[in-house]
């Protein structure tokens, strides 16, 4: 059952807000005061606080049992709805008037409390402590539940008639203050937020303060609403003007109820969004393989943006599990991303990049060769226009970088006053006015809501919280099984709150953020999942999926992704990844694999010849021949076209069979009989010891594997007119017998023509058993274009430092079901130092490197988790 969406509209009205809810049954309007404070900057910015006369109570518990309504006449209602009538017009009480009138301490005027909570908290309710104290013990330890330090997160209670608290009665003094509007103790709390120096109990402080501005007067209503209930689970979506920075710069997503933190809620799933009123219309659902654009606005081993580097390493998973169509650049311009936009029209966009603040605009720096420091700023309006495709706007855009949720410009008073109160830009369009959006200051991904893109995910923190990893996966493992983002994304954060590793005292956890624009529905199914889950069976079948996360070869794939280049003179008909020395370690089967399943998705046909066990690689161009033909007619039987008559057995003076597979005899035969007849007809062929004629061989096999491509190119997509077929050989060095003659049929365009080309690619080292014919041709070919010649070696150590931490976020084998990441505050030097010890080979990751990762554990510079089991656990509970 999907879950109601709970609208939380906000009007800004200059000395404070009016906050209209709606949805689930519920009608409520009440008031919202603003009081204003200085920020870390120093500038002047606005924050909400709690209202001394709230305009109605909140829904309590009744005697009887089942929770009701208390009346503003005392009685009980039915439920928590339709008893309670919001007041028309609540009168808002401006921001100083709290701040002076309402200063907690010995003798001092506190907030009138709730009407109908003067009988104090009910039983089993959460209360507050003084900072520092935390949570009372609870049977796991002095900290609670197992793992939880600080108090930050109260264990989730099962007493019959327990809820949270409402309003900062009964509370400790920095409650209070931040609630009644103290301007002290909120700029303190705001520096310590954004310092990262955060006091025991800050992050409950902060949830509680935004919660008690925002959603008490009404929470327990939308609890008790039927339509919750029955789902478990609200979407709380937050709206108000892509131009309030101040209610933008806040994480609503931190909102903590007394009880426990919204997100990680025990009683049921809530989804926090936030959703931005323009006209950009909702997108279809992706019916095909989505295609995912990975770009980095300088190196992913740049310090700056490491833990973009590592979010970005937990999305590709879309392509370990063979669900996308990716591309990856790095040290982007402004100008390549915009290139690669027009050319690939990807459907997701993963920018990772650093976040900085430009004349009160959100930016991004991205690389800039022209520039002195070598990059320059992009503002949200300016990436925009690098976005747009010739189709439009990318479906949806994560943005790993500082802050791409936060607003750029201060806010100091409402509409008209200073930069928040300018007139919008208009909406859904990438050419509205600059001066709008800059003076404005809205944040990144606001922005990009605003211009055209419909969803737009906002990363920051750390991958080591938990929280963030799980939100992350489910988004990505949403996308991938057409479920909906809003309920997968809040699913992802919630196990990891209520099951996985106890959030730090830092808010790293709250910070991914869900940006919609308004006309998206909750329940969008962003992509059909039927037929990309049918090419990765495909992938399956034919050997080219395999775990972990590949990493490494860079140069490699990039010669190898020219393949499908629509341009010759930039398509390579013949790419050897060959080794100086042994391939020991180098991973060059992982390699042709992970070539094969590229192709695969970007709708070509790979033939996967090898690897071969000892003894058993091909002796002789026979089968050679043999294998690739075995293959071209079991990529026909996985992807269920029509196998190609097969043309080139006639050249074989002996072949018996060879009648039963012509273009004639086929024509008529039924799918079955005729994969019988094909696979006989091989089995006899490689039996065979004839001489075969060269130049005529070669002929007659570019004509039969043309006819597969026209067979696939026929099914559709990812098939297509630029479908072509793709022989891979792995070590082909070992084809003592087979090498030499194989070599002798590739030309410029493989073993194709210019109008059909058959791509060839290889791996092979150069000293061992063949490889001197191979490193003949080699420097034969020299110069030639054509023919691309990539050294296959170990990973530079700053690619296979990041390689094997990506590596360590997805597990993949039962013998290591942790996720390891670096700890806070490790050394990473010490990280570095200890990873290097690997030597950069790929092959480290099937056993060294998981010992290596167990002693940086034991050292405190990793930390351990089991996603998996959190995910898991959160399933059974709610199932």
């Amino acid at each position: 059952m999907r879950i109601p969406r709970v609208l939380v509209d906000v009007e800004d009205r200059g000395d404070g807000w009016t906050v209209h809810v709606r949805g689930a049954g519920i009608t409520a309007r009440y008031g919202m005061a603003a009081v204003v404070v200085t920020d870390v900057d120093g500038l002047p910015r606005r924050v909400p606080t709690w209202r001394v006369e709230p305009p109605g109570p909140p829904a309590l518990p009744t005697p009887d049992g089942p929770e009701g309504t208390i009346g503003r006449d005392g009685a009980a209602g039915p439920d928590g709805a339709a008893a309670w009538a919001p007041l028309p017009d609540a009168d808002l009480v401006a921001g100083p008037q709290l701040a002076a009138g309402l200063r907690p301490g010995p003798g001092s005027s506190r907030p009138r409390p709730w009407r109908g909570q003067e009988m104090g908290l009910w039983a089993g309710a959460h209360r507050d402590h003084p900072p520092g104290h935390g949570h009372p013990a609870g049977p796991a330890g002095p900290a609670g539940p197992a793992g939880r330090s600080g108090g930050l997160m109260p264990s989730a209670r099962s007493a019959p008639g327990a809820g949270p608290s409402f309003g900062p009665q009964g509370a400790d003094p920095a409650l209070a203050a931040v609630c009644a509007g103290d301007p002290g103790e909120i700029s303190g709390l705001l520096a310590r937020i954004a310092g990262r120096e955060l006091r025991d109990n800050d992050a409950e402080l902060y949830g509680r303060w935004l919660f008690e501005c925002l959603l008490a007067p009404v929470w327990r209503r939308v609890l008790a609403a039927p339509a919750v209930h029955a789902a478990r689970g609200v979407e709380l979506a937050l709206r108000w003007s892509a131009n309030d920075t101040a209610l933008a710069g806040l994480v609503w997503e931190a909102m903590h109820d007394g009880e426990a933190p919204l997100a990680g809620h025990p009683r049921a799933l809530v989804a926090i969004t936030r959703v931005v009123p323009t006209a950009t219309p909702a997108p279809a659902t992706i019916r095909r393989v989505p295609r995912v654009l990975f770009v980095a606005g300088s190196a992913l081993d740049d310090e700056v943006i490491r833990p973009g580097a590592m979010f970005m390493g937990l999305m590709r998973a879309f392509e370990a599990e063979a669900l996308c169509v990716s591309r990856a650049m790095t040290n982007t311009t402004l100008d390549e991303l915009g290139e690669a936009c027009a050319q690939f029209e990807p459907d997701v966009v993963h920018l990772v990049a650093h976040g900085d603040i430009d004349e009160h605009r959100a930016v991004l720096r991205v690389a800039d060769p022209g520039e002195p420091d070598g990059f320059r700023f992009v503002d949200g309006e300016t990436l925009a226009l690098a976005l747009r495709g010739p189709a439009g706007m990318p479906v949806a855009v994560i943005l790993s970088a500082c802050g791409s949720a936060r607003p750029g410009g201060q806010d100091a008073g409402g509409p008209g006053d200073g930069p928040a109160g300018n007139a919008e830009a208009p909406v859904g369009n990438a050419d509205a006015p600059a001066d709008a959006a800059r003076a404005a200051g809205r944040s990144l991904a606001a922005e990009l809501a605003v211009r055209g893109v419909p969803i737009v995910v906002a990363m920051s923190g750390e991958v080591s919280e938990q929280a963030s990893r799980l939100f992350t996966r489910r988004f990505v493992r949403a996308v991938q099984q057409g479920a909906s983002v809003v309920d997968a994304a809040a699913a992802g954060r919630r196990a990891a709150l209520l099951h996985g590793d106890p959030p730090s005292r830092y808010l790293d956890w709250a910070m991914p953020t869900l940006v919609l624009a308004e006309n998206v529905p909750p329940d969008l199914r962003v992509v059909d999942p039927a037929p990309v889950l049918g090419l990765r069976r495909a992938a399956e079948s034919l050997g080219l999926r395999q775990a972990p996360v590949f990493i490494g070869h860079d140069r490699v794939l990039a010669a190898t992704d020219a393949l499908g280049a629509p341009a010759a003179e930039a398509r390579p008909g013949f790419v050897a990844a060959v080794a100086k020395d042994s391939m020991s370690g180098l991973g060059g089967s992982r390699l042709l694999r992970e070539v094969g399943l590229r192709l695969l998705r970007t709708g070509h046909l790979p033939l996967l010849v090898g690897p071969f066990g000892d003894g058993a690689a091909p002796p002789d161009l026979r089968t050679v021949i043999s294998q690739i033909l075995e293959k071209a007619i079991m990529i026909a039987e996985v992807l269920g076209i029509d196998p190609p008559p097969l043309t080139v057995l006639d050249a074989d003076p002996d072949s018996r069979l060879a009648g039963t597979v012509s273009p004639e005899a086929l024509r008529g035969v039924g799918a079955e009989a005729r994969f019988d007849l094909l696979y006989d007809a091989v089995a006899e062929f490689a039996a065979g010891t004839a001489p075969l004629p060269g130049p005529g061989l070669r002929h007659r096999l570019a004509r039969d594997l043309g006819a597969l491509t026209d067979a696939a190119a026929a099914a559709g997509e990812p098939f297509g007119a630029a479908t072509r077929v793709v022989v891979l050989g792995d070590e082909v060095h070992r084809w003592v017998g087979g090498l030499r003659p194989l070599l002798a049929m590739i030309r410029r365009d493989g073993l194709g023509s210019p109008d059909r080309p058959i791509p060839v690619v290889v791996t092979a080292s150069l000293v061992e058993q063949e490889g001197v014919f191979l490193k003949d041709f080699r420097d034969g070919q020299a110069g030639q274009p054509g023919f691309v010649f990539p050294e296959l070696a170990p990973m530079p150590p700053a690619s296979a430092i990041l390689g094997y931490q990506w590596v360590l976020l997805h597990p993949w084998h039962p013998s290591y079901p942790f996720v390891y990441t670096a700890a806070r505050n490790a050394s990473q030097a010490r990280i570095e130092k200890t990873l290097g010890r690997l030597k950069g080979k790929p092959t480290a990751v099937r056993e060294s490197l998981y010992l290596v990762a167990a002693i940086l554990t034991d050292y405190e510079a990793f930390v351990a988790a089991d996603d998996e089991g959190a995910m898991r656990a959160y399933e059974e509970q709610v199932r």
